[in-house]
C-alpha cells in the first residue's frame, strides 16, 4: 500500500503527487488514459501570474504558442478593449503542460500508471485518497460526496482562423450565441485559433455553435480537430471526508474548483492539489485551508457569472458602457487580475482605482 493514491494526472492531480512526494509520502498517481495530457480539453489561456506561482513545476516558457496583451468584450452591439502593458495570460500547449507536470513528478522519483481506471474501492491503492479525476469523478461517486450542482456543456475546435490581432483574445457575452456562459476566439498563431462556446441550457449547444460560427463567417469550414466537455460551475458543499479507513479528498474539476466566469481551472486545480497533496491524510483540515485560501475568489468568480446571467440582452451593452463611464475598465487594465479577484481589493490596488480620477497632464 502507498501512503497516498492520486487519481487523474491533470495539473490538480500532478500538484497534488508532487507536493506529497516532496513531504517525504510514497505516492502513486494513476492516470485512466494511456498519455498523460492526452486527450486536451482545454483552451490552454492560462494568466501569466498563476504560471509564474507554477513555474517550480512545470517550466513553462518551453510551451508557450502565443502572448496575450489584450481582450476585446463583446456585447451585443458594443465592444470594449482592455489592452495591458504586460503580458496577461499566454497560451500554451495544455497537453504539453501536463506532460512536463508528470515529468517533473517522476524524475523527483514518482510512481505513475497511465492506462489505469479506478472502478471500485477495491481498486485504490492507499487509504489516503485524492480524487483528481474530473467533473464526472469516479472518486467521488465511490464515496457518495454531494454534486456539483451546475455545468456549462462547451465545445471547441481548433480552426484555420486568421484574427486581425494576434495579441488579443475576443470574449463573447452575446446569450444569443453563449446562453448562460461565454463565447470565445483564442489566437494560437497567425493561421490558427481555438473557437468555442459554452451553454447552460441542455440541448441549447448545437444550436448555439451554429449561430456563433455563422456570425464569425466559419459555418462553411471544419476545424482541425474539437472537442466537447462540461465545465463545473459550482463547488461541492463537501470536498473531503473520513469513509471508515479511508480519508478522501477532492481537487480541481472534481471539487469543482473552476472559475465560474470562464471555465479556466489550471490555476485553481494546480493550487488546491498542492493543498490536497499535503493535507489529503486531514480531509477537515484540507477543506478549511483550501477555502479559506481561494474560497473567496471563487465565490467571486461565481457572483460574475451569477450577475451576468441574470442581464437581459441588452445589459452587457449597458454593462460594459458602465465599466467605461466609471473608469473601472482603466483600472482593470492596470490592477485587473484572471485569477485571484481578492487580490484587486488591497488598499493599494483600490488606490491604483482612485489615479484613474486624477487629471492627466
Amino acid at each position: 500500500m502507498y501512503d497516498l493514491h492520486v487519481v487523474g494526472a491533470g495539473p490538480a492531480g500532478t500538484f497534488a503527487a508532487i507536493t506529497a512526494l516532496r513531504t517525504g509520502q510514497n505516492v502513486l498517481l494513476s492516470e485512466e488514459h494511456l498519455q498523460v495530457g492526452v486527450p486536451a480539453h482545454c483552451s490552454g489561456l492560462v494568466s501569466a501570474s498563476g504560471l509564474e506561482q507554477m513555474k517550480d513545476v512545470v517550466d513553462y516558457k518551453k510551451i508557450i504558442s502565443n502572448t496575450i496583451t489584450r481582450a476585446n468584450l463583446h456585447g451585443q452591439r458594443r465592444r470594449m478593449t482592455l489592452s495591458f502593458p504586460y503580458p496577461k495570460a499566454y497560451v500554451i500547449e495544455r497537453a504539453g503542460f501536463d506532460h512536463l507536470a508528470a515529468e517533473k513528478y517522476v524524475d523527483e522519483g514518482g510512481k505513475i500508471e497511465v492506462g489505469r481506471r479506478i472502478e471500485k474501492i477495491a481498486d485504490l491503492s492507499s487509504h489516503n485518497v485524492v480524487g483528481a479525476d474530473g467533473p464526472i469523478s469516479t472518486v467521488s461517486r465511490l464515496f457518495n460526496f454531494p454534486p456539483i450542482s451546475s455545468y456549462a456543456s462547451s465545445w471547441q475546435g481548433d480552426f484555420r482562423y486568421s484574427s486581425p490581432d494576434l495579441s488579443a483574445v475576443e470574449v463573447f457575452f452575446d446569450q444569443a450565441w453563449a446562453p448562460g456562459f461565454i463565447g470565445w476566439v483564442i489566437p494560437v498563431n497567425e493561421e490558427t485559433a481555438k473557437i468555442g462556446l459554452g451553454v447552460t441550457k441542455k440541448g441549447d449547444l448545437p444550436r448555439a455553435k451554429k449561430k456563433f460560427l455563422e456570425h464569425l463567417h466559419l459555418s462553411k469550414k471544419k476545424p482541425r480537430s474539437e472537442f466537447s466537455a462540461l465545465i463545473p460551475l459550482s463547488v461541492r458543499k463537501k470536498t473531503g471526508g473520513v469513509f471508515g479507513d479511508y480519508r478522501v479528498v477532492l481537487a480541481g474539476d472534481s471539487a469543482g474548483q473552476v472559475k465560474a466566469s470562464s471555465g479556466g481551472g489550471i490555476f485553481f486545480g494546480a493550487s488546491c492539489g498542492r493543498l490536497a497533496g499535503r493535507l489529503a491524510p486531514a480531509p477537515a483540515e484540507y477543506e478549511k485551508a483550501w477555502r479559506h485560501a481561494y474560497g473567496a475568489d471563487l465565490s467571486m468568480h461565481r457572483l460574475l457569472r451569477s450577475t451576468l446571467d441574470t442581464l437581459p440582452m441588452w445589459g452587457v451593452d449597458a454593462w460594459l458602457a458602465a465599466l467605461e463611464h466609471t473608469r473601472l475598465d482603466r483600472w482593470l487594465m492596470q490592477a485587473g487580475e484572471m485569477d485571484q479577484y481578492s487580490k484587486m481589493l488591497s488598499v493599494q490596488r483600490l488606490a491604483t482605482y482612485a489615479k484613474t480620477w486624477l487629471p492627466v497632464d
